[in-house]
Parts: structure tokens; sequence; C-alpha cells
């Protein structure tokens, strides 16, 4: 029988100081687009290995609805920071380039790997940059915002590419199962700057999403 886990006020006002403890995480200045393209691939979730932008692989691979994904690209959308100067192609201009770059490489029938087949994407847009969003776990919040049976999980990877030199800017992994405050102590100033409260999957996804862009500078 699972355990209901309930979030104690009393808890929480007995370690609301671990906040002052802990110092705030600096990121690197947003990176220069004003003389370039960035390309955002709508989020998929890897299968096959020409899709795949590092070595993790799920153990339970997600089966998300095509709504579903729609509305993570909408999310990524609306956190990306939209400054003079920068272009951003979104999902509708890579897609189109996916499916091209795939059908060439089963008629040449070659075995590619997931970082040159992206290369070739933003070749095709054409892109300086190309960032690809990529769901590897999910797990959806099993109860409410006040107590659950089972926390909402995530496995998130992004990647940004640099199309010309054909390399890897960046590559930002976010992995989480909401624990609650007793459970880890260490997580004290996320826990409060989320309310206390058991998020959605959507929502753990949205946190993840927001530290990610910054470290990219995007």
């Amino acid at each position: 029988m699972r355990k209901t886990i309930i979030f104690f006020p009393a808890l929480i006002a007995y370690l609301a100081l671990a906040l002052f403890a802990c110092a705030p995480k600096t990121f690197p200045p947003a990176l220069d687009l004003e003389e370039g393209v960035l390309a955002v691939a709508g989020f998929s979730q890897p299968s096959q290995s020409w899709e795949y932008l590092s070595s993790y692989r799920p153990k339970h691979p997600p089966r998300l609805t095509p709504e579903l994904l729609a509305d993570l690209d909408e999310i990524l959308r609306g956190l990306l920071a939209d400054e003079p100067g920068r272009i951003i192609l979104g999902p509708n201009a890579t897609r189109q380039c996916q499916e091209v770059i795939l059908a060439r490489t089963k008629a040449e029938g070659k075995e590619v790997s997931g970082l040159r087949y992206w290369l070739e994407v933003g070749r095709c847009v054409p892109a300086d940059y190309l960032l690809v969003p990529q769901i590897l776990e999910w797990r959806e919040r099993d109860g409410g915002e006040w107590g659950v049976n089972e926390p909402a999980s995530v496995v998130l990877e992004l990647t940004l590419l640099d199309v010309g030199n054909q390399r890897v800017v960046h590559r930002y992994h976010f992995e989480e199962s909401q624990r609650s405050l007793s459970e880890d102590l260490l997580q004290a100033r996320k826990f409060f700057h989320r309310g206390g409260k058991w998020l959605t999957t959507q929502e753990l996804l949205r946190d993840g999403l927001r530290e990610g862009l910054r470290e990219m500078g995007l």
C-alpha cells in the first residue's frame, strides 16, 4: 500500500531559516545571437539511436500525446528570452527538415549518430544554433497539491548545437522526482520557492526549463 506524503506547516516553519543558508546561483551572460539564427526543435521522445544526443537511455520511455508535446513547446516558447536582434525559429521550421533529413538518411542507407542527424537538421533550416528539447522520463503526479501517493517525476535534456562549427555548445540534464522537505533538507530554497506544494509534471518541467535556459544564456 502506498503511503500518502503530506507537507506539515509546522515543519515548514521550523526549517524556514534554511533559506538563508543557501547561496544564490549565478548564471553566464546571455548567448550572443544578434548575428545568428536560433532554431528550436519541437519536444520529442527519442527512441532510435539516431535521435539521442547523450548516453542517457530511459528505463521507462514515456509515450506522450501530440497535444501534450505541443503544450510543452508553448511553455518553452514562452520562457525563451525575447531580446532585440534575436531571431528565433520555432518547431514548424524544424519539423519539415527533420522529415527531409530522415528520408534522405534512409534512402542512403547510412548509420548516423544523433549529433550528425540534428546538425543536418540545423543546416537544413538553416540556423546558426539549434536547441533540441527531449523528454526521457515522465510520470504524472498521483494526488493533489498538498498530498500525493506518487509525486511528479521528469527527466529532461536540452542540447544547444552550434551548427556552423558542428559542435555541442551546451547540454543541460534535468532529472527530478519531487521530494518533501523532510526527505531532502538540501532543497529548502527550492521547496519554499514552490510554495510548499506538490507540483504537476508540467510545472516541474517548467522549473527545469527555466533553469536550463538560464545556464545556457538563453
